[in-house]
């Protein structure tokens, strides 16, 4: 029976690795996909390193994770798709991927690429630009020494067009034969402009006889996409050598270093784009437009994967995104952006691809409008618009792709008011007034004293505000906004509108906000200010009252003032917190740990908030920060059971609790406030003629409280760190190499004693020893 089990479950939690590339035999300059899928069991973490090369160069990785239930267990299918970039013609070499998970080290075979010169090119260089040093006028060459010339267009080129440069270093047969190193190339300095350095040999490109003399050409090879119309100024180009004073093997080398001489190129602007609606800056020659959309339904709750794609010949880093109307009841998360360089006719271009996850809300279909998406064409110098498919989504009614979430409880609603930050807001004269007016006042009481009350005089009108300004409206627009996105002050008008939908607001309020916001900019820091400042005024008033829920007129009085900014706190409140559960619930965890995490930045005080934190990092398979998170919960909410529960299961299930993690029964500020209870009802007692018995025990007990919290309040402040995985090597000296004095398990507690660029000292029991950053997570 036990030999059974054994092979039906085994399987399930093993480590399988599998890698695949696209191709073995490709051109210089070409880039090869290396694809590794890796199959892993368990809440371990995954760990994939770099191959080592030989002949290539790392452009790109990407990762994919999906999680999958087979059996009842979960099992995670991480895809890294390596792009690598063939520098040289012969042999490249990709070495062994290694992948481990906690103890367990597997790695892939290595793969060998074979490297062809490109047609018409013995030398690896693109044939177009070897043929231009080959054709190029001879400069006036020295006799002794190397010349240095950049080679650039003479002719004006239009705005967003791909430039050549090509920096050819003429070096005599002679001296170069006395090389003992390649010359070192560096390119000419450049202002305004967006540049890529393209694959070029170290050795000799081509040779030329010049007066009966022969000279050896090095080359350096630049693409410039101007980025402003008018004159672009090209610096002097450097190249550097090194000579030996004799024959000697052991002679010294004398460094000579050779520069260019400055040139300038006209850059000559775009026509009128006045018939061009939409357009937003993006410069191509023959780019392409598409969606790819996964077929099948869409749940309510679940979120697929929607790309668009623009592929073409340009500056494809600069190329915008591309602008989706994403219809109520769907919500867009932007992910990452993907960019593949290639090269086709000497020419730079490539695919840009945004990846967006697509959340449904309600049942129904779905429709997004065609998407338009307008461009300057460079070789037909003309502006084109490109037109994709529309795209249509059907979530059935009753349907969820919510994956429910297993050991983990729901999550906690943040309190409105809190001890811990009303103590944290209290400043030092509070507490001193604290401690110092209890006995004061008895003294007072108890000697007799006479004190006379002063009547207050008779409180004068606040004086009248004026009307309300387009600057105090633009601070509490501001504050409006900050509390229903992250970031709101620095972010663009179109994404502040989809982040403001993805935050819950309707489509079209969210569109007419960003609009107001930046008309609201250009009246206060414009140069022309505003043509209508009333209209604008009335119209920034009605904005905000639909974002915090309708708060009536905006009065001059300063008490109107302070209702409206705290009736548009609460609201700003209630959405923010909102936005972070939806994500939660929605199945987007990776978002909703972003957003609990700032909200810990925010409101480190506020239980709820780490222990959210948690409960989202512990479905994204970290459990070693779950327990952190929970930890600080705990700390700031010993007796709530949601915490305690989810300490003692899910990811504290395999991690032990030492000193070094302990929780008090009651927190240091709650013995504090009962310290301050105790010593104020102490100090009446003895004023109003008590038994000095009863004061004196009070007054005790009080100090005793006041002791618990201070020596709690310093054990919580002592740095201290959880070990993210299994077999941390305990390294003896602040260096990779260094031997390790000790294994330390996952999720095991480490003091912190001092840190020293990317290595913290730790101890352990003890042990001490030096351990990185990212193998820790602090408490």
């Amino acid at each position: 029976m036990v030999t059974l089990l054994l092979a039906v479950f085994l399987p399930l939690q093993q480590l399988g690795v599998s890698a695949e590339l696209d191709r073995d035999d490709v051109l210089v300059g070409d880039e090869i996909l290396l694809t590794i899928t890796v199959e892993a069991g368990g809440a371990a973490p995954l760990e994939i390193f770099d191959p080592d090369l030989a002949g290539l160069e790392l452009i790109n990785r990407r990762d994919r994770t999906s999680v999958s239930m087979i059996a009842g267990v979960p099992t995670r299918l991480t895809t890294r798709q390596f792009t690598f970039r063939a520098l040289r013609a012969g042999d490249a070499t990709i070495g062994p991927v290694r992948v481990r998970q906690g103890d367990e080290m597997l790695e892939t075979t290595s793969f060998r690429v074979t490297v062809t010169a490109r047609a018409g090119s013995t030398t690896g260089l693109d044939p177009r630009i070897e043929r231009l040093v080959r054709e190029s006028p001879t400069p006036e060459l020295a006799t002794e020494e190397a010349t240095l010339e950049v080679l650039a267009p003479t002719r004006p080129v239009l705005l967003g067009d791909q430039v050549d440069l090509v920096v050819v270093a003429w070096f005599p047969r002679e001296v170069r034969s006395r090389l003992r190193n390649p010359p070192t190339i560096e390119p000419p300095g450049l202002r305004g402009t967006w540049t890529y350095d393209r694959p070029a040999p170290t050795g000799v490109v081509a040779s030329r006889q010049v007066g009966g003399r022969w000279y050896d050409l090095f080359v350096l090879h630049q693409v410039v996409f101007p980025l402003t119309a008018g004159s672009l100024e090209i610096g002097a180009a450097t190249v550097s050598y090194s000579l030996p004073v004799s024959s000697s093997f052991l002679s010294r080398e004398l460094r000579h270093e050779i520069q260019s001489a400055a040139r300038a190129i006209t850059v000559r602007p775009r026509p009128s784009r006045r018939s061009a609606a939409g357009y937003r800056g993006a410069a191509a020659r023959e780019l392409r437009f598409r969606l790819d959309v996964p077929s099948g339904e869409l749940p309510i709750g679940g979120g697929v994967h929607v790309q668009a794609e623009l592929a073409g010949l340009g500056n494809v880093a600069l190329w915008p995104e591309p602008e989706l109307e994403w219809p109520v009841g769907l919500r867009a998360y932007p992910q990452e952006v993907n960019v593949a360089l290639t090269t086709e006719g000497g020419l730079v271009g490539g695919t840009k691809v945004f990846d967006y996850l697509v959340v449904a809300d309600s049942a129904g279909t779905h429709r997004v409008p065609a998407p338009r998406y307008v461009y300057f064409d460079v070789g037909r110098e003309a502006y084109v618009t490109l037109t994709a498919a529309p795209i249509e989504f059907v979530t059935p009614s009753g349907s969820s792709g919510v994956a429910p979430v297993q050991s983990v409880p729901p999550l906690l609603t943040a309190p409105r008011r809190s001890l811990e930050a009303f103590a944290d807001r209290l400043p030092w004269w509070g507490w001193m007034l604290v401690v110092l007016a209890p006995p004061l006042a008895a003294l007072a009481v108890r000697g007799g004293a006479a004190w006379s009350r002063r009547r207050r005089g008779v409180r004068r009108a606040p004086a009248v505000v004026p009307g309300v300004t387009l600057r105090q409206l633009e601070y509490e627009f501001r504050g409006v906004l900050e509390g229903l996105v992250p970031l709101a002050r620095v972010r663009a008008s179109g994404d502040l509108a989809d982040a403001l939908r993805a935050a819950g607001v309707e489509a079209p309020l969210a569109a007419h906000a960003a609009r107001v916001r930046d008309r609201l900019r250009q009246a206060l820091y414009g140069p022309e200010g505003s043509t209508d400042p009333e209209e604008l005024t009335l119209e920034v008033q009605e904005v905000l009252r639909a974002l915090v829920g309708g708060t009536g007129k905006l009065r001059p009085s300063l008490i109107g003032a302070v209702m409206v900014l705290l009736l548009a706190t609460v609201a700003v409140q209630g959405a923010a917190a909102q936005s972070a559960e939806r994500l939660y619930e929605a199945g987007a965890v990776r978002l909703a740990a972003d957003s609990f995490a700032r909200r810990t930045a925010e409101a480190p005080r506020v239980a709820a908030h780490w222990y959210n934190l948690g409960a989202a990092l512990d479905r994204l398979g970290e459990p070693v920060r779950a327990r952190a998170a929970w930890v600080r919960a705990a700390r700031l909410a010993p007796r709530d059971r949601s915490i305690r529960r989810a300490l003692s299961g899910g990811a504290g299930r395999s991690m032990s609790a030492p000193r070094l993690t302990w929780v008090a029964p009651v927190t240091p500020v709650e013995a504090f406030a009962a310290a301050a209870l105790l010593w104020l009802v102490a100090w009446v007692a003895w004023g109003l003629g008590a038994r000095l018995r009863w004061p004196t025990a009070m007054a005790t007990l009080a100090l005793v409280a006041a002791g618990y919290g201070y020596v709690v309040g310093q054990r919580y402040t002592r740095p201290v760190a959880l070990v993210m995985s299994s077999r941390t090597a305990l390294r003896v000296a602040p260096y990779g190499p260094a031997a390790a004095a000790l294994e330390l398990e996952e999720g095991a507690p480490v003091r912190i004693e001092r840190e020293q660029g990317a290595w913290v000292l730790v101890s352990e029991g003890t042990e001490r020893g030096w351990l990185l950053r990212a193998e820790v997570v602090r408490l």
